[in-house]
């Protein structure tokens, strides 16, 4: 995410803030949607930065998840630039995205790209319509945002590549295979090298979190990442610097999140620059830090966020997470 300084402004909003969200919904029982099936649609649109593509690149980006077997329905506001700095306003966003829900022909939502701005059309969402009609969304980076609130609708979402993700191979690549297997329910598990970071154990709770600026931007807000002592914390990061990224896990940790996980997957940190935040360390080292003063697993390495390999990620499901000398497992 852009370098920003979220993580600094939000961790001294947290004494000030508080969230409006006072029923408790993403501790509760999961609601897990239907795996797509051979020639079911998936819909197309974006609640974030608008679509830079040229169509050509697009139609090749639609190609590659219409290799899944599916059918395809853009969104109608999918290549408009209306509204800079986006593509329509923010309720005509949140109206696509509510359209799409209601939609029984769709059965999942696949986000085009990220960049920022999907928090802005939260306001605009029923969130009773969308617990009614459960549907795979599938996004990461920006789209964070809408895994924390449908997450805490005991809503099971994916985290994992988006169409723009697909560009750098243009073709269906493990990446985009990765959120194909996740949509028809061929993904049972992941074994993960081993990192000399990881800390051994076993555990089990519901996976929570995404992109470390967007839990930030999400602080103190009815959509803050939500945990208890069944939640396993998973975070990746890009384009920030190292200062931005010590006070995210700042605000993990003094936020009391940290201390409640049951365990950690540490993702894809990818274009970190400590140029200007001279720490000498990696981010990984610097997470490191924190981990080391907790009692639970943890998984560095885990592939998923920006970068290369990126595995789709179910949020909100309760998994296993074991790790050893062999590695590291996520049982879904």
């Amino acid at each position: 995410m852009k370098r920003l300084f979220i993580a600094l402004l939000a961790l001294a909003a947290i004494a000030g803030c508080t969230s409006n969200n006072t029923e408790k919904k993403g501790i509760s029982a999961t609601i897990r949607p239907a795996y797509l099936q051979p020639g079911d649609t998936v819909g197309l649109m974006i609640v974030s930065s608008p679509v830079t593509d040229r169509p050509g690149e697009s139609d090749t980006l639609i190609g590659v998840v219409e290799s899944w077997g599916v059918k395809v329905k853009c969104g109608k506001n999918l290549f408009k630039h209306e509204a800079k700095p986006f593509n329509v306003t923010d309720k005509e966003r949140a109206e696509e995205f509510m359209e799409m829900i209601q939609d029984p022909n769709i059965k999942a939502i696949v986000f085009y790209r990220g960049g920022y701005g999907a928090i802005r059309t939260l306001e605009y969402l029923d969130f009773d319509i969308i617990k009614k009609n459960p549907k795979w969304i599938v996004g990461f980076s920006d789209v964070t945002t809408y895994h924390l609130a449908l997450n805490k609708l005991g809503l099971e979402t994916i985290h994992g590549p988006m169409l723009s993700s697909f560009w750098q191979t243009r073709r269906p690549d493990s990446a985009a295979n990765s959120v194909g297997d996740a949509l028809f329910g061929r993904v049972d598990s992941y074994k993960i090298k081993p990192h000399p970071y990881n800390k051994y154990g076993e555990a089990t709770g519901k996976i929570a979190g995404g992109n470390m600026t967007l839990i930030s931007i999400a602080e103190g807000t009815p959509y803050d990442m939500e945990v208890d002592d069944n939640t396993i914390i998973f975070i990746e990061e890009v384009g920030e610097g190292m200062n931005a990224v010590d006070g995210m896990m700042q605000q993990l940790k003094k936020s009391g999140k940290l201390d409640k996980a049951k365990a950690i997957l540490v993702g894809n940190f990818t274009r970190i620059d400590d140029t200007e935040d001279p720490w000498e360390v990696t981010p990984q080292d610097l997470i490191k830090r924190y981990t080391d003063e907790l009692d639970v697993p943890v998984v560095f390495g885990f592939p998923a966020g920006h970068g290369r390999p990126h595995l789709a990620l179910f949020m909100g499901r309760e998994v296993t997470v074991k790790v050893d000398e062999n590695g590291a497992e996520i049982i879904f």
